[in-house]
């Protein structure tokens, strides 16, 4: 019997640290970058939408139905190459057709989203015009 309590417990320590290294992979910004770009390149959008800030969820129907998912199948088949993380802001490089991609996270109620909203934003910025009379 003896044999048998430890085969037991031996097995609830394994399984309650594979649960553990699994919620913990599921939270860093690589993991979810990842899933984004698989969710999207799988035409999953709701799902992406789960792993997004809510003003990125809003422009995912548009980018969906803009059949830009051959984008994303490149970018997730690159994977990802490298991450920043500081504080509750972080960015993802991915390896895209011999190029880069970073795609920008932050943090939500403490988990990671991803937030194209904020950099669509910035690339679409009003610049200073310059008038000289």
């Amino acid at each position: 019997m003896k044999v048998s309590q430890n085969t037991l417990a031996f097995s609830f320590l394994t399984a309650v640290l594979l649960a553990s290294c699994g919620n913990e992979a599921n939270g860093t910004p690589t993991s979810v970058a990842e899933a984004f770009y698989e969710e999207m390149a799988a035409g999953n959008v709701e799902v992406a939408k789960s792993l997004s800030t809510p003003e990125t969820a809003e422009m995912l129907d548009y980018i969906a139905s803009t059949h830009c998912t051959e984008m994303f199948h490149v970018i997730a088949e690159g994977g990802a190459s490298d991450v920043t993380v500081d504080g509750e802001r972080a960015r993802v490089r991915f390896v895209e057709g011999g190029g880069f991609s970073t795609v920008p996270l932050v943090k939500v109620d403490g988990e990671w989203k991803v937030d194209f909203a904020t950099m669509m934003k910035a690339h679409m910025a009003p610049e200073p015009v310059g008038v000289l009379l």
